[in-house]
């Protein structure tokens, strides 16, 4: 009897291509240096605003952002205009451990976007909660029963809401992810058909000490934060390669690239010189009553349009909103940056343009594109302030990896820009399955020579 095909995904959630390489020259990443000389790689797009849930839902759902519906960590459109955090159970799309084609798969999950509240899965779940909670997995009693075995676990969100010291937060976003590698290789030496696992440690340096790669740092590189997050991803790496057998794949990618950031520009207030939003407090609450257009939830990047009857204190009526829409794009277009001087928006387009499909009404109403990605919308004000943006050098790129390895993966650079709906079609593929979509797997075609 044939052995059953095995997988192992890893999302290594923010690295940054040209970083990447560049540890890697410098021998610093072992791990991801033998993964790209014996594998395949190439690149990855990110989402249309690169952002890790609408990217993530893509990649284990297949369904493009413009159905799944997701835009941000936080819904987009709440009637009294305080967004709220994304459940799995307003998910509109099935991620691929709840179909019924994988019931017959063992599958350990391990901190993801959109698995919070836990949800039954045909193996074991620890979820990505946004909230305080004691119920953050599946089994219910899966954590204490892993600690009992030596394998305590922690989440790291609660640590990023706080304005920690860097000798503080560092180990502890760093031991975060050292223990979700650990719960990685146990459910895989278990036995586990396919293991996911999302390490955030890359992504959340990167946000806060971007800047200590710059020139004038006082941070020698090797001793930057950033490298301590990818050398932990390196560590889970090369322990799986080594552990690998030949029914194995191993597909790493992230969902968003990385770059500096110099400054958030509050667009409301920019709303506010147009005459179209009023401050209840300057820069922190909107008077809704006396506003038609206000920035969405950070993350979207976009202006929600204060529709009677989908808001509360909507004051645009269904007859008046392509006017009003129409009049705040072309301010938009015509905002200038006040930290440069330059334009501050490339494009302002209306969400049907960008997100056609079924999920589009819960997308921000217009989409704005940053002329210059170091310069980006602040956000709704309520979660902008509460997640400490100000403390920030670095924001997400849209562009990042991929990289795989196993038996029947050809090595090699592909010469193709891979989209995250690729993900699952390699996933199945490499547990032997037919593939659901019409998606090539991002490790299929056009291999070009190791180099």
């Amino acid at each position: 009897m044939a052995k059953s095909r095995r997988a192992v995904v890893l999302v290594t959630e923010g690295v940054a291509p040209a970083l990447l390489n560049d540890f890697i020259d410098r021998g610093w990443l072992p791990g991801f240096a033998e993964l790209f000389r014996t594998g395949a790689r190439g690149d990855l797009a990110s989402h249309i605003v690169p952002y890790e849930p609408p990217g993530l839902l893509t990649a284990f759902s297949g369904a493009p952002s413009a159905d799944h519906g997701w835009f941000s960590y936080w819904t987009v459109h709440e009637p009294d205009h305080t967004p709220k955090p994304n459940t799995s159970d307003q998910l509109r799309v099935k991620l691929f451990w709840s179909r019924p084609e994988f019931c017959n798969k063992h599958l350990s999950i391990i901190n993801l976007f959109g698995t919070h509240p836990p949800v039954p899965v045909p193996g074991e779940l620890i979820s990505y909660p946004m909230t305080q909670t004691l119920r953050a997995c599946y089994p219910d009693n899966l954590l204490a029963t892993l600690h009992k075995v030596g394998l305590p676990y922690s989440h790291d969100v609660s640590v990023w809401f706080k304005a920690r010291a860097r000798q503080e937060f560092v180990p502890q976003v760093i031991e975060a992810d050292r223990r979700r590698a650990a719960m990685a290789l146990h459910f895989y030496d278990n036995g586990s058909d396919a293991v996911v696992v999302n390490l955030t440690g890359i992504d959340r340096f990167s946000h806060l000490y971007w800047q200590e790669l710059e020139e004038g740092s006082r941070v020698p590189l090797a001793d930057s934060a950033i490298l301590a997050a990818y050398r932990c991803a390196d560590d889970l790496i090369r322990a799986l390669l080594h552990r690998m057998d030949d029914r194995t794949t191993l597909i790493a990618f992230s969902e968003i690239g990385f770059g500096p950031l110099r400054n958030y520009v509050c667009v409301n207030e920019i709303m506010a010189s147009a005459g179209m939003l009023t401050w209840k407090r300057p820069g922190m609450e909107v008077d809704w009553k006396r506003t038609v257009a206000a920035e969405s939830v950070q993350g979207s990047s976009g202006i929600n349009i204060n529709l009677a009857g989908r808001y509360q204190d909507g004051t645009v009526t269904a007859g008046e909103y392509d006017a009003v829409r129409s009049n705040a794009a072309k301010y938009l277009a015509d905002a200038i940056n006040p930290h440069t001087g330059l334009r501050l928006f490339k494009a302002v387009m209306p969400r049907e343009n960008v997100y056609p499909g079924v999920g589009q009404d819960h997308a921000p109403d217009l989409i704005l594109f940053p002329e210059d990605e170091r310069y980006l919308p602040r956000g709704d004000p309520r979660w902008s302030l509460h997640v400490k943006r100000e403390l920030q050098s670095g924001w997400h790129r849209n562009g990042s990896y991929w990289a795989a390895v196993g038996a029947d993966v050809r090595p090699g650079r592909r010469d193709h820009v891979a989209s995250l709906s690729e993900i699952l079609p390699a996933i199945e593929l490499a547990l032997g399955m037919s593939v659901s979509s019409d998606h090539r797997a991002i490790f299929v075609d056009n291999p070009q020579p190791v180099s």
